[in-house]
């Protein structure tokens, strides 16, 4: 007697998002570093400061953002000059910066958690795709 059983498109792109979620998880740092926080694309560094945990912030916190953000605009002046690299080497080397970002670390959510959810979503559609494309091929 034989018994064979099917797995629905549905289930693999289940187990690709939960695969997606632990691989992205495992690799992604804890939370951004200064550098990330200073480099980073100016809608991920709103999202990684969201208005609701600065309203929430002490002023010490509020003042660390504005040193922050300050340096980010710095470093886009810089670019444009073609100097960014080195004026982001010589703002990392800077006392007063690494005490902001000490002073705002505990607002940043955690770069993992971003992470598990993107890879997870990405995995679960490419584990979907590919499944949809593998019973086709098999009918």
């Amino acid at each position: 007697m034989s018994q064979s059983t099917t797995v629905t498109p549905f289930e693999v792109g289940a187990m690709s998002a939960v695969i997606g979620a632990g691989v992205g998880y495992a690799m992604a740092p804890r939370k951004y570093n200064l550098e990330q926080l200073l480099t980073i694309e100016p809608d991920v560094f709103e999202k990684s400061l969201p208005q609701t945990a600065l309203a929430k912030a002490t002023d010490d916190q509020k003042i660390a953002h504005s040193v922050i953000t300050d340096a980010r605009k710095d470093i886009l002046t810089a670019s444009k000059k073609n100097a960014a690299e080195e004026r982001l080497r010589f703002l990392l080397k800077s006392a007063d910066l690494d005490d902001a970002y000490k002073t705002i670390k505990g607002l940043l959510p955690k770069a993992r958690i971003q992470a598990a959810v993107v890879l997870g979503i990405i995995g679960g559609a490419i584990g979907t795709i590919a499944k949809m494309i593998y019973d086709q091929k098999n009918a």
